[in-house]
């Protein structure tokens, strides 16, 4: 979040009237996400949850701005995509080295009052928190970028390609899902070129629907600009196999199912394989479309190399990859940047006298009141005025004294009026100080148990003698006999009245 502004005066030699001089707060830290093409994987998030950055220095006299705090960067490899977890708005990807995305905006620093001075108002007395930053929860989803992507039936013999056409080493064995996590490797060929591979664990019927992980698997080779599929030679339907993973791609995406493929026999080394390979090899092309099938071997390499030299080949003739989908949440937008006018007023009628104001404006510019200063406060209450807020309450029926809630703040609604809040820690600091205050300054008549009044000792003027009454010394003119001297007999006044021996005269020096 932001830091709060400061509320000073200038007070130097030979400067009487130095003016307002509170400097404003300093920004807090925004966190953004950088693509490092080191990472291939979103571990490091996994044990860090949560990642805040700093607040800024609250500023200070002689117009001094607090320091703003430093944003944190946040790694992460090419192909990550970001959501907002609740709503799973996508808020961009991050593909090539270099990108970044800001996912949550650090709040701006309060004003001082230095800021609020006018040619009217020459000593302001209010200052603004700081700009509370954002909050919110992410769904961070990593898509490999890769030049060939790896498809097939587990146990088909991807991570045995993988390893000897590339320096990976994956796990390799002799049983279904040896691999559970995505693998990545590059092969060296002779032109300097490198390809990049992407293995990605076995696929079987309704992966589509998240069957065997299947919907964490398919997401990796959307980034593929070419995919290989590798037919499992021993097993018992090949070309049934060969089906059911397209079937599995169109499922899950048509544009991925549309991919331009590679088809590979593998396991030539068997026997069996390479007697019924012919056969097999114009069944595949017949049920992919096309003519790009190749046998291998991927245990003793035989047309390993070939194949490589042909993907390459086939990768470089093909139309770069996808653009980025368009972002459906903007996290770089603050709440004062959100257009004014965009509120809305809530009443329920089982709550009559109650209302509900919505908006990210006015919330965020009830976060920013200082509510400490009462001139804040009015300035509140016409901001209120100004934004149109208070005439739709009044035409909605609202009247004076009806609850106000915006956001965690509740005030008593006076239409024509700057619209009080105080807080309740304020309030009962108000209600002791006054308490204290009576009973140390309370001077007066005592009364009795009885009824009865009693005089209090005679005091000094100087020590408070001026609040104790003296009955004896006052005279009361409210009785009307102290006025019949005044008046004639016909009742009215008489302006020829004669002073006589003994009364006393008023006359002012």
């Amino acid at each position: 979040p932001g830091s709060n502004g400061c509320v000073a005066f200038r007070r130097e030699k030979g400067e009487p009237m130095g003016g307002p001089s509170g400097g404003r707060g300093g920004s807090g830290g925004s966190i953004i996400m950088k693509v490092d093409t080191r990472l291939n994987t979103l571990a490091p998030l996994r044990n860090r949850v949560h990642v805040r950055a700093g607040k800024g220095n609250n500023g200070i006299g002689k117009n001094k701005d607090g320091k703003c705090a430093e944003d944190v960067i946040v790694l992460v490899p090419p192909g990550t995509l970001v959501r907002e977890l609740h709503t799973g708005k996508l808020a961009g990807e991050l593909r090539e080295e270099g990108d970044e995305l800001l996912v949550a905006r650090g709040g701006r620093g309060g004003r001082g009052n230095a800021a609020f001075m006018t040619a009217k108002r020459t000593a302001p007395r209010l200052a603004e928190r700081g700009e509370p930053g954002a909050a919110r929860w992410l769904s961070v989803e990593l898509r490999l970028v890769a030049d060939v992507g790896f498809l097939g039936k587990p146990n088909a013999g991807k991570s045995t390609l993988l390893a000897c056409a590339s320096a990976a080493k994956p796990k390799i064995a002799n049983y279904p899902f040896t691999t559970i996590v995505p693998n990545l490797g590059v092969c060296d060929l002779d032109d300097g070129e490198g390809l990049v591979l992407c293995d990605v664990p076995g696929l079987i019927e309704g992966a589509a629907s998240g069957t065997g992980l299947g919907l964490s698997f398919l997401r990796h080779v959307q980034r593929c600009r070419v995919l290989l599929h590798l037919v499992d030679g021993t097993s018992e339907d090949p070309i049934g196999d060969f089906r059911t993973i397209n079937k599995e791609l169109e499922l899950y995406d048509e544009y991925l199912a549309s991919k331009p493929q590679v088809v590979v026999l593998n396991k030539m080394d068997v026997s069996e394989v390479r007697e019924n390979s012919t056969s097999l090899i114009e069944e595949l092309k017949k049920e992919a479309g096309h003519t790009r099938v190749l046998a291998i071997s991927a245990v003793t390499t035989e047309n390993v190399k070939e194949l490589m030299s042909r993907l390459k080949k086939f990768v470089k003739v093909q139309p770069e990859a996808d653009l980025p989908p368009l972002p459906e949440i903007d996290f770089s937008k603050a709440g004062l940047e959100y257009d004014s006018d965009e509120f809305e007023i809530i009443s329920d009628p089982a709550y009559p006298g109650q209302w509900r104001i919505k908006g990210e404006y006015i919330e965020q510019v009830a976060k920013m009141t200082h509510w400490e200063y009462p001139e804040a406060i009015e300035r509140f209450g016409r901001q209120l005025e100004a934004l149109g807020i208070a005439a739709e309450l009044e035409r909605r029926g609202a009247i004076d004294g009806d609850l106000i809630m915006i956001d965690e703040y509740d005030f008593d609604f006076a239409p024509g009026m700057t619209n009080m809040y105080i807080p309740p820690e304020l309030l009962e600091k108000d209600f002791l100080y006054e308490q204290q205050r009576s009973s140390d300054t309370a001077r007066g008549m005592l009364v009795d148990n009885d009824g009865e009044e009693e005089e209090l000792p005679w005091r000094p003027f100087t020590e408070g003698g001026y609040l104790d009454v003296d009955r004896d010394e006052l005279v009361g003119f409210e009785e009307e006999e102290d006025w019949d001297m005044l008046l004639g007999e016909d009742g009215e006044f008489n302006e020829d009245y004669v002073m006589q021996e003994g009364d006393d005269m008023w006359t002012s020096n």
